[in-house]
C-alpha cells in the first residue's frame, strides 16, 4: 500500500502526540497535580494511531479506555482531553467523567467501557444497526489481549459471525492482562486464531510498526466494508507504561522493558520517514518540536481553566454518549 508524505508524518505526529501527552499524564499524575487513576499506553502508539488511521470517514470505532490515540487520530485535540484530567470547563466532557468514559457521536466514536470486554456487545449493536441502515459503514472495536476471554466477546463475536455483521474486532496483545502473561492464561500462541471458531478470517499485524497495522486493518476493513462478515485482527505490541499510575511493574524484569524499547514503534516510523527520503531529519524534529509545544500548551490552559458551571449539569449535551 502506497504511503504519502503526508500520510506518514501525519501518522507520527499523532504517535508522538500520544507519547508524549501520557508521558505528561504519568509525570503530573506522580507530582499529585492531576489526581485519580491514570491508565496510559506507553509503547502502544503505532496499534492506537494506526488501527483509528485505517477506517473511512463515517465508519464507527470503539476504542479501549487506554487508546488514546484513536480519540487524537479521529479529531479529539490535547485541550479536549487535558480538560478532562483536570474536570475543567474546557474538557469534553465539562467536567462530568475522566478519559475512561469519553467517546462523540459526532466523530463516531462510542464512549470507552471500563468493564472490560462488554465494549463488544454495544459495538456490534452499531455493526448491526449499520448493516440495517446498509450504509455501507464499518465498526471497528478493539480490546485487550486480557479482556479476550470475556464471555461477552466470545457472545458478541459468534453474534457477529451469525449475523453477518460489518465489524472488525482487533484484540491488542500487550503480553500482560494486568500483571498477568498473556502466555499464563491464553492456551493459543496466535490470538487471531480464535476467529476460526467463527468462521471469519483472523489476521495478525506487528503493533509496534503503524504500517503494518494501518495495511492490516485497512485490509480486513475493506473485505468487511464488501460483505465478506467479520474479521479479527491481533497487533501483537506491548506496554511499557504500568497497569495504572499505582503501578510498580514488579512483575516484569528491567531486561524485559529494556529489550523491548529498543521497539520504539515512533523511532522505527521516524527512521523510516527519514531513510526514505519523505522528509530529512531537521523537518521531522521541527515536528516532533510543534506538538510537543501543542501538548504543553494544552496542560497550562487546562490547569488554570475555569471549573464548569454546576448549572448546566443537567442541562448541557456533551459528548459522552
Amino acid at each position: 500500500m502506497e504511503m504519502t508524505r503526508e500520510k506518514l508524518l501525519h501518522l507520527f505526529e499523532k504517535m508522538v502526540q500520544t507519547r508524549y501527552f501520557e508521558e505528561t499524564t504519568e509525570r503530573l499524575n506522580k507530582e499529585k497535580k492531576i489526581s485519580g487513576s491514570i491508565h496510559t499506553s506507553v509503547g502502544e502508539e503505532a496499534t492506537a494511531v494506526g488501527v483509528a488511521a485505517a477506517l473511512g470517514e463515517g465508519d464507527y470505532i470503539s476504542a479501549s479506555y487506554r487508546d488514546l490515540g484513536c480519540l487524537f487520530e479521529r479529531g479529539f485535540e490535547p485541550i479536549d482531553i487535558a480538560g478532562m484530567l483536570y474536570a475543567k470547563a474546557c474538557g469534553a466532557t465539562n467536567g462530568r467523567t475522566r478519559v475512561l468514559h469519553v467517546g462523540s457521536l459526532e466523530k463516531h466514536i462510542l464512549p470507552a467501557n471500563p468493564i472490560l470486554g462488554a465494549s463488544t456487545a454495544i459495538a456490534i449493536g452499531a455493526a448491526l444497526a449499520n448493516k440495517k441502515d446498509g450504509n455501507g459503514l464499518v465498526t471497528l472495536n478493539m480490546f485487550g489481549d486480557g479482556a479476550s476471554n470475556e464471555g461477552a466477546v466470545h457472545e458478541a463475536m459468534n453474534f457477529a459471525a451469525v449475523f453477518n455483521l460489518p465489524i472488525v474486532f482487533v484484540v491488542k496483545n500487550n503480553r500482560y492482562a494486568w500483571s498477568t502473561p498473556t502466555a499464563n492464561i491464553i492456551p493459543t500462541t496466535i490470538l487471531a486464531d480464535r476467529a476460526k471458531a467463527y468462521g471469519f478470517p483472523g489476521y495478525v499485524a506487528n503493533g509496534n510498526d503503524v504500517l503494518d497495522v494501518y495495511e492490516t486493518v485497512s485490509r480486513a476493513v475493506e473485505d468487511t466494508r464488501a460483505g465478506k462478515g467479520p474479521a479479527l485482527v491481533e497487533c501483537r505490541t506491548y506496554r511499557l507504561s504500568g497497569h495504572s499510575g499505582n503501578d510498580k511493574n514488579v512483575y516484569r524484569t528491567k531486561n524485559e522493558v529494556i529489550r523491548w524499547l529498543q521497539d520504539c514503534p515512533i523511532r522505527k516510523l521516524e527512521g523510516y520517514i527519514t531513510a526514505a527520503g519523505f522528509a530529512s531529519q531537521e523537518e521531522v524534529d521541527a515536528l516532533r518540536q510543534r506538538v510537543l509545544d501543542k501538548v504543553d500548551a494544552a496542560f497550562a490552559e487546562a490547569c488554570c481553566a475555569p471549573d464548569p458551571d454546576v448549572e448546566t449539569l443537567l442541562s448541557e449535551r456533551q459528548m459522552i454518549c
